[in-house]
């Protein structure tokens, strides 16, 4: 019983989370480039007392300032889970990113800094800085595609009581990511990072988010979430493979 319940809060949990090297931040844009300053807040905090003592804390900011040609963006995530004494979440990050919006938005210059810890994962710190072109391959109202091939800097800190591995090193990172408006009432989404380390082979991470909406009728909708990390390199007792399923069922009335 406390092992199905520590799993139901872990999975929870983890949807907040920053499980990624490099977070998709294109998600949190909002839609409507031209109205300076754009943010939201959301906070949770939850206590639950049974035969054991839960404790779940999510925060999420998003701070975003857009004029003609540019686009600066400020996120936070924080995840943290604990029943009795157990940690079973603690982790986040933030992030900023700017965008320069070239003529034609065929190319759009990107420059970013995060900082993330994962507990989970035995992640102590990671820091990337990084940059590189966007390329627009389609721009469309109802289809959307685009490449990006960043040059990162990546400083990083795995720690447990009998494992240590630090890494600080330049590297490659690219991610393809589309959008896609199938019908008036159904849209799906999709974005890849790949971000392997050249010197190290076996140092490679892929992360993939994948989410589809559909309105059923006019007050009522399904949504299907799907996420995974995979780190072909992690310490020991940590699994590689990361994964969110979520499926949800809204009715406005």
């Amino acid at each position: 019983m406390h092992k199905g319940i520590t799993t139901i809060i872990l999975l929870t949990a983890i949807s907040f989370s920053t499980l990624s090297q490099i977070v998709s931040i294109d998600k949190r844009r909002t839609k409507d480039p031209n109205k300076g300053f754009q943010g939201d807040i959301n906070l949770g905090l939850n206590f639950v007392h049974t035969t054991t003592d839960m404790t779940q804390i999510m925060s999420r900011l998003k701070l975003q300032y857009n004029d003609n040609d540019n686009t600066y963006l400020f996120s936070s995530d924080i995840g943290f889970s604990k029943v009795d004494d157990e940690r079973n979440v603690n982790n986040g990050g933030l992030m900023f990113k700017y965008n320069h919006w070239v003529p034609d938005k065929i190319i759009i210059a990107e420059a970013f800094y995060q900082y993330q810890y994962n507990r989970v994962k035995q992640l102590k710190h990671r820091h990337v800085l990084g940059g590189g072109p966007r390329f627009n391959i389609a721009d469309k109202e109802k289809f959307s595609l685009f490449l990006v091939a960043y040059t990162i800097y990546l400083n990083e800190l795995f720690e447990t009581d009998t494992y240590e591995r630090r890494k600080s090193l330049v590297k490659f990172s690219s991610m393809l990511s589309t959008d896609w408006q199938m019908t008036e009432n159904s849209s799906l989404s999709h974005s890849t990072y790949y971000e392997p380390d050249y010197s190290d082979p076996a140092d490679f991470r892929i992360w993939s988010e994948t989410r589809f909406n559909v309105k059923i009728t006019r007050k009522f909708a399904f949504a299907l979430y799907l996420r995974f990390d995979y780190d072909n390199l992690v310490p020991p007792e940590v699994d590689q493979l990361f994964y969110t399923i979520n499926n949800s069922f809204s009715l406005k009335f």
